[in-house]
């Protein structure tokens, strides 16, 4: 029984945006040092300053402003005292008064390093990265050699994609600290935001050879090995942190994820299981632990979990729809139809839902039924062009092409924007044989979603199917290749648009591509046979002709093929 479900992978989130996750953290306030009493020119302005520290000590923090304030008062011209009345502003969350305090300590001091180190903390905090960028490149024409500049410096270049500007200011920094592990660890993570991931390997790498055990250099070198499709290095690499950090949570997560790929399942389980020991409350992680025991084949106790989950979060549409495919699988039917009718419309998954619950009710001959659960889910949500789609199928399906072009129509009049549902109402055109209202349809979809994959591809192939517009049609299908490439289907068809052209040689090429890529497609199969006969290949064509025979075809198909053959071997007398 065919069963729309997300893959255990979609639970996970992307490698590369985990490494290249930036927290938009303020850093510590950097020190500017002891304030002597010496240093001033007033024992008043000491006197205060100190007690505004013993009141800081006590948590006491608005007194400590007005005792920071009264020192000001008996010396206005000293940095350190403004510098210092920022950070307790900070603290209290009042950032645009942390500014002025850092731009009057300026006024009186150009150079004073703490107030741009405290400008740029602050102003990254604001998202004023330009102005973050300028304050850490003062601070470090001050002090060259303050390596936090330099790591906040390049994270902001990053933060603003201009990559090779942050390489360049680790490589300064690298070269005064050449031994530093950190160091080498930003800047791996620079190179995977330039998506340089061989680059950001060395850099990993590098960090680990100067400190094996730093845990982040680590996790983000499994997560590199994982976007480089090195999953056997990316395990051994997680396997290393959790030996000497079992409860690494990240670490056994991604583990666990590179098991499922290896469709190891049983190993994937105990990863999970093991984390669950750690984080019992952890309802994500019963999730996918429900989604390994669906992909066994173990219903019960799938079931299990994804009511465990229910349980302590009754609103949690994804794990519903999980238990209504659970039930499915185990051919509980009405239990399944029960939790699909319990997704919400809000929920991205109502349309999946209900299609669910439509397969179950044809299935079962309740076509009647299915179509009024259809109705009813267009009523709740009439804007959703999926459920116009999936009504739209089924009358396809039971032959009944002009209610279907209908029902599309009243999707598009509900939502005119949708390029699907258009691209939908063109396709059905054509099967009614009106190929001008196709061609309409097509191109107003294109008009609203010039990139529309489905749609190049559609309205090119069938250009070249009819010998027609041939130019355009391969600059459709080239589009098309270009933004979905190694697509099987498309590739037939930049195939047949060269074939059509007379460019046989090319023609072959392309169509043995797409049989490689979608083995099982008559058409293909056909096209890539019609190909070799037009380059002599006779026996291959033979070959091919009868491999799409076996490949149920549709009936005139299945005739074609057979005349084709007839002739062939004729020939070949």
């Amino acid at each position: 029984m065919l069963l729309v479900i997300f893959s255990l992978t979609a639970c996970s989130s992307d490698p590369m945006v985990s490494v290249m996750a930036q927290r938009r953290v303020l850093p510590e306030t950097p020190v500017n040092g002891k304030w002597e009493a010496e240093s001033s020119t007033d024992p008043s302005a000491y006197y205060h300053f100190l007690s505004s520290q013993l009141l800081l000590k006590e948590g006491k923090l608005d007194q400590a402003i007005q005792e920071l304030r009264q020192a000001i008062r008996y010396d206005e011209e000293e940095p350190i005292l403004h510098v210092e009345l920022a950070t307790l502003y900070i603290h209290k969350g009042l950032l645009d008064e942390a500014v002025k305090e850092c731009e009057v300590a300026l006024s009186f001091d150009p150079d004073d390093e703490a107030a741009h180190l405290m400008l740029g903390a602050i102003y990254t905090s604001l998202r004023k990265n330009d102005l973050a960028i300028e304050s850490y490149k003062k601070a470090l024409k001050i002090n060259p050699r303050h390596r936090e500049s330099y790591l906040f410096l390049s994270s902001l270049y990053a933060d603003e994609q201009e990559y090779d500007q942050a390489i360049r200011v680790l490589e300064r920094f690298l070269k005064i600290d050449p031994n530093s592990a950190i160091g080498f660890y930003y800047l791996g993570r620079i190179y995977v935001g330039k998506k340089s991931y061989e680059q950001a390997k060395e850099s990993f790498l590098k960090a680990l050879a100067l400190e094996p055990l730093l845990a982040l250099a680590l996790v983000d070198l499994g997560l590199t090995y994982e976007i480089l499709n090195e999953p056997e290095k990316a395990a051994e690499t997680y396997q290393k942190i959790l030996r000497y950090d079992p409860d690494n949570k990240r670490a056994r997560e991604r583990l666990g994820q590179i098991f499922i790929k290896k469709k190891k399942l049983d190993e994937a389980l105990d990863q999970f299981r093991e984390l669950q020991k750690l984080y019992s409350e952890d309802m994500d992680l019963r999730t996918k632990i429900g989604l390994i025991y669906l992909e066994q084949g173990k219903w019960d106790e799938a079931i299990l979990e994804f009511n465990f989950v229910l349980a302590a979060r009754p609103k949690d549409d994804r794990a519903r729809y999980y238990l209504g495919a659970a039930y499915l699988e185990k051919e509980s039917l009405d239990q399944a139809i029960s939790e699909f009718r319990k997704i919400p419309p809000e929920s991205d998954l109502f349309a999946d839902s209900r299609k669910n619950i439509i397969m179950i009710l044809r299935n079962q001959k309740k076509n009647e039924e299915a179509i009024g659960v259809m109705e009813e889910s267009i009523q709740i949500k009439p804007k959703d062009a999926d459920l116009y789609i999936i009504l739209a199928a089924i009358f396809e399906k039971d032959s009944q092409p002009e209610k279907a072009l209908s029902v599309l129509q009243r999707g598009l009049d509900q939502n005119n924007g949708s390029v699907d549902l258009r691209f939908q109402l063109g396709a059905m055109y054509d099967k009614l044989g009106d190929f001008d209202r196709m061609v309409t349809q097509m191109k107003e979809a294109l008009r609203v979603d010039p990139n529309h994959v489905d749609t190049l591809n559609y309205l090119g192939y069938s250009y070249a199917d009819r010998n027609i517009h041939l130019e355009e049609a391969l600059g459709l299908i080239q589009k098309a290749m270009t933004l979905k490439p190694n697509t099987g289907y498309i590739t037939d068809s930049l195939g047949w648009v060269f074939f059509k052209l007379g460019d046989y040689e090319k023609a072959v090429s392309e169509l043995e591509k797409a049989n490689q890529l979608t083995p099982d497609d008559p058409l293909i199969s056909e096209h890539l046979a019609d190909g070799y006969v037009k380059v002599k290949r006779l026996n291959r064509a033979i070959e091919l002709y009868e491999k799409a025979q076996k490949l149920d075809p549709k009936p005139d198909q299945l005739e074609r093929l057979k005349t084709k053959i007839k002739e062939l071997r004729e020939k070949k007398k």
